[in-house]
């Protein structure tokens, strides 16, 4: 499926427990032809993650070789662990035309809306209160109470860098369908509502 204009990707940006997975998957329920773009990490998988979905996960050897080749449009460390943007494979969504989104730590976001100023859009997502991020990381039964404090001293950090992106989604506790519908009337009015209407699909 090609939308009726040149391919586009939506980034969002935000900490950790933010809900930036929980919205992807709502447009991609909503929108099945919009694409997800996984990032490449070396972090080992989290249970029901699989290779290519959610990330493509990787040892450190392989990054750095990446990395050393020029494939990665970006690359950073966090949380002791590297993730990095394939340059190859943005570059091949927007050739075709097609709409994608992806989830990208703010100096990824910043990489790619660089590379592609004219078809990227950043959107920062942030929760009412950094109490209410403890609490959501907390509530996930997945992360140690050292990282937890350590995702909330970056997600300070990322917050720090909101006013520099296109766009800012308050994403609440209990809110999410506003969230949704704000998230979406930012695609319409970036793509034109025919563009956003096509990647429903059949």
């Amino acid at each position: 499926m090609q939308v009726p204009s040149s391919g586009h990707i939506f980034i969002l940006v935000g900490a950790g427990g933010s809900g930036k997975t929980t919205l992807i998957r709502a447009v991609l329920e909503r929108y099945p032809e919009v694409r997800f773009m996984p990032t490449t990490t070396t972090r080992p998988p989290r249970e029901g993650e699989r290779n290519g979905r959610e990330y493509f996960f990787v040892n450190d050897d392989e990054f750095e070789r990446m990395r050393n080749d020029g494939e990665l449009l970006e690359w950073a460390q966090i949380h002791g662990h590297l993730y990095g943007t394939s340059k190859t494979r943005i570059r091949q969504l927007l050739d075709s035309d097609r709409i994608g989104i992806t989830s990208l730590d703010y100096q990824g976001a910043f990489a790619v809306k660089a590379a592609f100023p004219e078809r990227s859009t950043t959107i920062f997502v942030h929760p009412l209160t950094i109490s209410e991020l403890r609490e959501r990381l907390v509530n996930r039964h997945d992360t140690a109470e050292p990282d937890i404090e350590r995702r909330l001293a970056r997600a300070v950090e990322e917050s720090a860098q909101a006013k520099r992106c296109d766009h800012d989604l308050l994403n609440a506790t209990g809110k999410l369908p506003e969230a949704l519908e704000g998230l979406l009337a930012i695609m319409e009015s970036t793509l034109g509502r025919e563009a956003l209407a096509a990647a429903r699909g059949s």
